[in-house]
């Protein structure tokens, strides 16, 4: 008798105890979790913004975004499979553009943060996104939510009549076109000789770019249309690099990404144009190719041809990208036509041409 009962407690043991491991399995912890918290308030060509980060304890965050219909002053968004952590449930903001933000889950794995701005959602411009970790500044991966202190600027509404007969390019009809002026704001990049900067230059040809795809019927996304760093006041490199492959990446009708340089050495007599690529597909190498050759006809420079390389925003985009190094800023000869309106406007073409026989190409 004394064996049966043995037996018996033995069998219950080991059934309470698989029953135990299942729970702990069904009860497994979220695989994200929020590990920090943080927010700022600076000011982006006269505009005021708050910036909302929240460092994530993994990256590939899912999360979805609302706003709330019932009151129209709460920003909602649901972070799946994650946990609050050690990030306080009511969180104190600005008070000038969000008054507070609260956490709480909505389930057993999900969990909801909502923003309370000062006034109603249609009064801001809003924006929410993940950064990739950067172990150089210490950052890990975050979820960003951007709020602008007023409401969006009305959207620029496509010339169509402002371009010479000669610049009809009818392939980009219809397509959407990144186009990315290289550095901007804090960081003026190359500076020529004769102290030309390299974020006036490309801000020049990628402007002159869009407005001649725009009346050719394309649509036109830019990382910046004046004179301002992209992510905001003290980016780490990474975070500004980041942040204009996520200007194109938060719209998914975005078909390639162009991004515009003048390239520099310390030898002044350095010269020459070059287009840059990081192979995803046969696809990111087509797109330079074109660009190079219209380029190179366009200009009469030296052809340096195109070649791969692991920039930041070639190697993170994840459509054709390619990087224009439309000439050395610091070659005296070279400057000088950079500073050019006309040669700004050949060099603005030949990108836009190469842009048209990339999408001929691929059409074909």
């Amino acid at each position: 008798m004394d064996k049966i009962i043995c037996r018996l407690v033995v069998f219950l043991g080991c059934v309470l105890g698989l029953w135990g491991m299942l729970a702990m399995d069904c009860q497994a912890a979220p695989s994200h979790e929020l590990e920090t918290f943080h927010y700022k308030t600076h000011t982006i060509d006269g505009r005021k913004w708050l910036r909302i980060e929240i460092g994530m304890s993994r990256d590939k965050l899912d999360f979805e975004v609302a706003e709330n219909p019932e009151k129209p002053y709460q920003l909602l968004i649901l972070m799946k499979n994650t946990k609050r952590g050690d990030v306080k449930e009511n969180i104190g903001l600005d008070r000038k553009i969000a008054r507070y933000m609260t956490l709480k889950k909505t389930n057993k794995n999900d969990l909801q943060v909502m923003v309370a701005v000062d006034t109603s959602l249609e009064q801001h411009e809003y924006k929410v996104y993940t950064l990739e970790a950067d172990k150089k500044s210490r950052k890990p991966y975050r979820l960003i939510i951007d709020i602008a202190a007023d409401p969006p600027k009305p959207k620029e509404k496509p010339k169509q009549t402002d371009i010479p007969a000669d610049e009809i390019i009818k392939e980009v009809r219809g397509r959407t076109i990144a186009i990315d002026a290289g550095h901007g704001g804090s960081d003026s990049g190359a500076i020529g000789p004769s102290f030309l900067k390299e974020k006036d230059v490309t801000l020049k040809i990628a402007l002159e770019a869009a407005r001649i795809l725009r009346g050719n019927g394309a649509r036109v996304v830019m990382t910046r249309y004046e004179d301002v760093d992209v992510y905001g006041p003290l980016a780490t490199d990474k975070d500004e690099l980041q942040a204009r492959v996520d200007v194109a990446r938060r719209d998914p009708s975005v078909e390639i990404f162009v991004s515009i340089h003048c390239n520099a050495f310390t030898n002044p007599e350095a010269n020459g144009t070059g287009t840059y690529f990081h192979y995803h597909s046969g696809r990111d190498s087509m797109l330079a190719q074109h660009i190079q050759n219209e380029m190179v006809r366009a200009t009469g420079l030296r052809d340096r041809g195109i070649h791969s390389a692991r920039f930041y925003v070639l190697r993170h985009s994840r459509i054709p990208a390619t990087l224009v190094e439309t000439a050395f800023i610091t070659n005296p000869n070279e400057e000088r036509m950079l500073a050019s309106a006309s040669c700004q406007h050949a060099m603005a073409l030949a990108i836009c041409r190469g842009i048209g026989s990339y999408f001929r190409n691929i059409s074909s």
